[in-house]
């Protein structure tokens, strides 16, 4: 996965207006389309990230623990500030959980669908049902 590819699965995750990522972005500096609502951990958060995982594209490979390593000084100078609240508090929680689901998925195999089988419809023969009833009518 590639930094690019994890923003846009953020965004999908967290929200646009958590995560309002550029789909043109060429540069970390124009990752974000406008402002997240936490801007200044939002936009600490990218860049410690893309730093951490040695990025020098959008484009380039990035790493579960590399991805955690950056997050948690981060997460842990938030939680202690003053002006920490509950909204960035559950928004660092489930970044963690978010990026943790993320990469499990990109781990595991693409799963294709198992073939249908073809099941035979079973043909019950009338003939001997037609024979056994008939209607007789009273005129």
């Amino acid at each position: 996965m590639n930094f690019k590819e994890l923003l846009a699965q953020l965004e999908e995750r967290l929200g646009y207006h958590q995560f309002p990522v550029n789909p043109a972005a060429t540069n970390i500096k124009n990752v974000f389309e406008g402002s997240p609502l936490h801007h200044d951990v939002m936009t600490g958060l990218m860049r410690a990230i893309y730093v951490s995982n040695a990025c020098h594209r959008l484009t380039d490979a990035v790493t579960l623990d590399r991805t955690l390593q950056a997050l948690t000084p981060i997460r842990q100078e938030s939680l202690r500030a003053s002006t920490a609240d509950v909204d960035l508090y559950r928004l660092l929680d489930e970044l963690g959980v978010a990026l943790n689901e993320i990469f499990a998925e990109s781990r595991e195999p693409e799963k294709t669908p198992a073939p249908a089988t073809r099941r035979s419809a079973v043909i019950i023969p009338l003939a001997a049902y037609r024979r056994q009833r008939r209607l007789k009518s009273s005129a």
